[in-house]
């Protein structure tokens, strides 16, 4: 008998804000889409945005670029206390490692680790899919918007459901 642990979303610990992070790949018009929300300890949107840039040439760039547009958004937000999550465990890992990554999203990884240090507690780390379903609804959202989109203290109506999901245990 095989037996399949859910992954659920965790808020983080006391002050410190859960940065969710994804990329969705949409090959047939050229584009990608990154998507980021940030939540606090009670699980409650702080602010998450939706992003089409150009595609990169391969998966893990996607998630590294995801990755460092998390960073700077929390930077731009002012958080100085933050946990980085996403799926790719690639990421993860080079993001994790105190070694220089020499892969091709190598540049990347650095920036993310550059960016860490604007914050008084940064931290890395990885989830499955499931964990991560609010960040990668807005990676998918943003297809339909060729503009970055923010929302502050709130979500798009048509993820909420996302959002609501990954909270109800919680309660």
């Amino acid at each position: 008998m095989v037996h399949h642990n859910h992954v659920r979303w965790r808020p983080p610990a006391g002050d410190v804000v859960k940065i969710n992070y994804d990329g969705a790949i949409f090959s047939e018009e050229g584009r990608v889409g990154l998507g980021v929300v940030c939540h606090n300890s009670e699980g409650v949107v702080i602010a998450s945005l939706s992003e089409q840039i150009p595609l990169p040439a391969t998966i893990t760039q996607v998630e590294a670029l995801a990755a460092r547009r998390a960073a700077v958004f929390a930077v731009e937000l002012g958080i100085t206390m933050a946990v980085l999550e996403g799926d790719s465990d690639i990421v993860y890992k080079d993001l994790s490692s105190t070694d220089p990554s020499l892969t091709p999203h190598g540049h990347i990884i650095h920036d993310v680790k550059l960016l860490a240090s604007y914050f008084s507690c940064f931290l890395f780390s990885h989830t499955r899919r499931q964990g991560n379903g609010v960040a990668h609804a807005l990676a998918r959202r943003a297809i339909n918007s060729p503009n970055q989109n923010v929302w502050m203290d709130n979500m798009p109506l048509d993820i909420l459901h996302v959002v609501l999901a990954d909270i109800a245990f919680l309660v």
